[in-house]
């Protein structure tokens, strides 16, 4: 990336969130690690079905899998796809689940201007685009 932020065409691609925990104001931290080779990212026992079954420390991607990790501190609650009972973190991978989603539980409307969806691979542009629209602002850390 170049000083001012640009990534000089590279593809910078999502590929697992992370729930930190919740800050002294109650709200939610996650990070995002990116990757600019996404199709070879891998996590260990990402083929296990499912992946709610493995502990968050096993799943969560070797450092040498991403190069960039962005933090979201936010008062909504995502799922994720590690927390999943049904499948693995393969199936994510594939396109078959979200790798994270707005939580809706708690909502009495549908949130506008859309519900947060993050798939696996998608574009740290998109992602920064798609959070700005809700208010929200993720940092690099």
């Amino acid at each position: 990336m170049t000083n001012n932020g640009e990534n000089d065409g590279l593809e910078i691609r999502v590929i697992y969130v992370q729930h930190v925990g919740v800050d002294s104001n109650g709200l939610n931290i996650y990070h995002f690690l990116f990757s600019e080779d996404a199709d070879s990212a891998w996590g260990e026992n990402w083929e296990r079905v499912p992946a709610g079954n493995e502990k968050n420390s096993v799943l969560l991607p070797d450092q040498t899998q991403y190069s960039y990790v962005k933090e979201l501190k936010t008062e909504m609650s995502l799922n994720l796809a590690q927390d999943n009972t049904c499948f693995s973190m393969q199936d994510c991978r594939d396109g078959i689940l979200a790798l994270a989603y707005e939580d809706m539980s708690s909502y009495d409307d549908y949130p506008e201007p859309f519900r947060i969806v993050v798939h696996y691979g998608d574009l740290m542009e998109d992602l920064d685009y798609m959070f700005t629209e809700r208010g929200l602002t993720m940092r690099f850390v």
